[in-house]
């Protein structure tokens, strides 16, 4: 009779009534470890009993493997006896296959494409649903590492024949079917970029992008469950590069699918500016030359990133138009670096979006610089390394398209002006990023801002903008759940549409994602405020103005927020005066200088506010902003009726 063999989940042979057939299984794993060699390179011939025992038991020298495989010969052969079928032969020396004598699972991966691309993707998910040999009893080093490679080479062939499907895909059916093969090698790869954009595309044809969002939020959680430590796809990927034994030294060409090349793209090219004072009397400005210069040697070791030399450096952290130089010889990032009362502070900022995306302070003072110099030195570039790698791959998502790029900058610059001119513009520039990168999740953060920030400004209570906000930021989770400005938004449109706790928890979510993440920081330190926390949201806005020194006009509104509810209205006027634009804190100009009983101030604050927004109405405003205590908004009740409102 014909037996067939099952080799993906559970290793069993079955009888043509379905049932399953007793065997040994070693005997089973020789049938496919056979048949692998059969089907790849038509090894049909006799395999030697030597090389077997070490496939089966690993151990080169220890005669005890031997008299295992005869054992274990022996029970083969009784079974097959009693079964009156012959799967395996048997020699003195060696072993070979008999292949017409059963079918297999493992025959349905070997066959030709003669049903359609769509037809082929379709017997392909059907047969690895399940892991090749996924429960084996006992499995020798040799053996798992076999099998660890026919999972990788199973799953390559599912990911071309998706590749070639994909394109062809039209009905429901077809949409259905391209979900399910990249959901399954999305379970084995849950970090390849291509196949979550894919999936994305897919729920989404479906109307069921929040199903996606959850999808990646529990494999985000489940890889750092398993790992014990915070995701870093880009780590993973490069560790995997290196077990897999794939790491190949650059090159100037990137192979193409059809066997050409082509000019691969220029490193990015980062330059470290010495502080400034370096003329200054004693030990500390002598030796942060020389730090900073320690770490340009350390990056330059690195095949990820350009650094510019130290002494052109040095020329342009002294010229009158950094801006122009670092333009001029396409500098993509820079490293600020100053010098205060044995500190130093260090900026890495994207040249392109004036973007700062990582801060830190080094207090000297524990350190003796003289023998600690270099290790200063190396815990800087691997920060800057790491930072620099992350900001890259997220660039790369979407940068083929210049004009995406483009747009997506220009709304950058303008959403951080809090103006409602600047604000549309700003969202105009999104959205033409989206248009060529519909699932760019900095961009779809970017759009969420946008709604938020305009129903700041306008204090109309329109619940509109703040659903479309929400809806942004939840699409932008679902693009990149890794992205920690997702997170930051979807928390700002919670807690103006009144869900302080989910507002904190997805603030906190960002937070972890990002530690260095100055401006959700600093939207965490806002929702503290409105928590009716105020003590811990001026240490939160402190953390975010230290990492982010010369701050942004939000920053300084929320630390005025902050004062204010904590009675400190002297000390809010400051962080209001220290404001490039102060028009967007006018109202609460006005509530301090009514609390501080200085009426013409406030009513020329309030006088400033009406101009601007004549239908403003005080009870309708503290109704749709949300105060977790009843007390913060009578204060605030009461000062701006004092202000004249």
């Amino acid at each position: 009779m014909k037996l067939r063999l099952e080799s993906f989940g559970e290793l069993r042979l079955i009888d043509l009534a379905g049932q399953p057939v007793a065997f040994p299984e070693k005997g089973l794993l020789t049938i496919c470890y056979l048949l692998d060699r059969y089907l790849q390179n038509g090894a049909g011939s006799e395999y030697p009993r030597s090389a077997l025992a070490r496939f089966l038991w690993d151990s080169h020298d220890n005669p005890d493997i031997m008299a295992n495989l005869r054992k274990t010969i022996s029970r083969i052969q009784a079974r097959q006896t009693e079964l009156g079928t012959e799967l395996l032969i048997f020699t003195a020396t060696g072993v070979r296959i008999k292949p017409d004598a059963f079918v297999c699972d493992l025959f349905e991966l070997a066959k030709p494409d003669g049903g359609g691309a769509l037809e082929n993707l379709r017997r392909l998910v059907a047969v690895l649903r399940q892991d090749f040999l996924a429960v084996l009893a006992d499995q020798s080093v040799s053996t798992q590492q076999w099998i660890a490679g026919q999972r990788d080479r199973h799953m390559a062939i599912l990911v071309d024949a998706l590749k070639t499907a994909l394109p062809t895909a039209r009905s429901r059916e077809d949409i259905s079917l391209i979900k399910e093969a990249a959901l399954r090698i999305f379970r084995d790869a849950p970090d390849d970029e291509n196949i979550r954009r894919i999936l994305l595309e897919a729920y989404e044809s479906e109307g069921q992008l929040e199903n996606a969002r959850r999808l990646f939020e529990a494999s985000r959680h489940g890889l750092e469950s398993a790992l014990d430590i915070g995701l870093d796809v880009q780590a993973l990927r490069e560790v995997r590069k290196v077990f897999a034994g794939s790491q190949s030294p650059p090159s100037v060409m990137e192979p193409l699918s059809d066997g050409g090349s082509r000019v691969a793209r220029p490193l990015p090219r980062l330059v470290l500016l010495p502080p400034g004072g370096m003329d200054a009397a004693g030990a500390l400005p002598m030796l942060c030359g020389p730090l900073i210069e320690d770490v340009t040697i350390g990056l330059c070791a690195l095949n990820t990133v350009s650094v510019v030399a130290p002494h052109t450096a040095a020329r342009i952290a002294g010229h009158a138009d950094k801006a122009e130089l670092i333009l001029r010889h396409s500098i993509s990032y820079v490293l600020d670096t100053r010098l205060t009362d044995h500190a130093l502070f260090v900026q890495l900022i994207h040249a392109s979006g004036d973007e700062v995306i990582w801060a830190e302070r080094f207090n000297l003072e524990k350190y003796d610089l003289i023998s600690h110099r270099r290790d200063i030195a190396q815990r800087i570039a691997r920060e800057l390394a790491g930072q620099v790698r992350r900001h890259e791959t997220m660039r790369h998502s979407f940068e083929g398209n210049s004009a995406a790029y483009h747009s997506y900058l220009l709304g950058l610059r303008d959403v951080k002006r809090l103006s409602l001119p600047d604000i549309r513009r700003s969202r105009k520039a999104f959205r033409e990023a989206l248009q060529h990168s519909a699932h760019f999740a900095p961009a779809l953060s970017g759009l969420s801002r946008t709604f938020v920030v305009e129903w700041l400004l306008t204090a109309r209570g329109d619940r509109e903008l703040l659903g479309l906000a929400e809806d942004y930021a939840n699409r932008a989770i679902v693009a990149d759940p890794s992205l920690a400005a997702g997170f930051r938004e979807l928390g700002v449109a919670k807690l103006y549409l009144g869900d302080i706790d989910e507002s904190l928890l997805a603030l906190k979510l960002a937070e972890e994602l990002s530690p260095h993440y100055a401006d959700g920081i600093a939207s965490y330190a806002d929702t503290l405020v409105h928590a009716s926390r105020p003590a811990d949201a001026l240490i939160k806005i402190d953390r975010a103005i230290s990492l982010n020194p010369l701050s942004p006009t939000d920053y300084l509104w929320t630390a005025a927020g902050a004062n204010f509810a904590l009675g400190h209205y002297t000390e809010a006027l400051e962080q209001i005066s220290a404001m490039d634009d102060r028009t967007p804190a006018d109202r609460l100009s006005a509530a301090c200088w009514a609390m501080l009983g200085d009426m013409k101030n406030a009513r020329l604050y309030m006088r400033k506010v009406r101009e601007i927004y004549p239908d403003f109405d005080v009870d309708k405003w503290l109704s749709v902003v949300p105060f977790k205590e009843q007390w913060q908004k009578e204060q605030y009740r009461e000062a701006l009726r004092r202000a004249g409102f």
